[in-house]
């Protein structure tokens, strides 16, 4: 199946490398700090923070390429964590947006990221375009040790205030769920009977897999631009749903709670 949906991604990007997104092409460096890492609401024991710089370019007909490194930090340890490899696809117009991407991580040997398990993601997205708001639903496929799908549906408002400061401020406050297969192991005990009469205890585990609602996020990113800087600062709000759970073993249990974090970006475009 990853093979099938790479091969197909790869000839869709081929054939968007002849469409027209852009005037020019363009470099792009950028850096983040995020005071709270989670993965759709779950967090690690120590509640990691992280920074990342990223490098990449953008091509007029709309393909791009970025590279970004992943650096945590918590009260145990200040260190790279992971490389995260991306290419793909943007395209839209006055009514509709969109994108297509694949995303490779490369990780450090024992890295404590709560999606370590996650290596390669396949996405894709598409956006109405409206006064009064955009629409958004998506839709990935992540290849770990098992293929999981999921499912991103959204709204948000742009707010645009030009002249400010020499450059123009941009709020964008919107909501998004997110949706995806949750994979289960479950261990019991079978009792074992010689004729009428018990023998032993027979230990069996049963794997299962399920769709489900995985978080709600509230969002309010606020945008500065000026000549070819941009400086972005985003505080959301994430409400985990359907937390795994495992009776007696909270090491295998993931853990999450409604939580309050903030991004900040600074991003320079060339």
């Amino acid at each position: 199946m990853r093979k099938i949906i790479f091969f197909v991604l790869a000839v869709v990007l081929s054939t968007a490398a002849f469409a027209q997104s852009d005037s020019s092409n363009h470099f792009i460096a950028a850096a983040t700090y995020n005071s709270g890492l989670n993965y759709y609401g779950r967090v690690d024991s120590l509640h990691s923070k992280g920074y990342y710089p990223s490098l990449g370019f953008s091509l007029k007909n709309g393909l791009y390429a970025t590279s970004t490194f992943v650096f945590i930090q918590n009260s145990m340890v200040n260190e790279y964590a992971a490389t995260l490899v991306e290419g793909g696809y943007n395209f839209g117009n006055k009514r509709w947006a969109g994108s297509l991407s694949a995303s490779r991580y490369f990780y450090k040997a024992d890295v404590s990221l709560v999606q370590s398990a996650v290596k390669e993601v396949v996405s894709g997205s598409l956006t109405n375009l409206n006064k009064v708001l955009n629409v958004t639903i998506g839709a990935n496929v992540k290849f770990s040790g098992y293929t999981d799908l999921g499912a991103q549906a959204g709204v948000d408002h742009i707010i645009r205030f030009t002249r400010v400061l020499g450059g123009v401020i941009v709020l964008d406050p919107g909501v998004n769920a997110f949706g995806g297969t949750q994979n289960f192991t479950k261990t019991a005990y079978q009792q074992k009977n010689f004729l009428v009469f018990p023998v032993a205890e027979e230990e069996v585990t049963t794997s299962t897999r399920r769709f489900s609602l995985l978080s709600y996020e509230l969002s309010m990113p606020i945008v500065y631009g000026y000549k070819k800087l941009n400086l972005i600062f985003t505080p959301s709000y994430v409400l985990p749903q359907n937390l795994i759970t495992v009776t007696g073993q909270p090491a295998l249990s993931e853990r999450g709670a409604n939580l309050l974090y903030v991004t900040a970006t600074v991003k320079y475009t060339l």
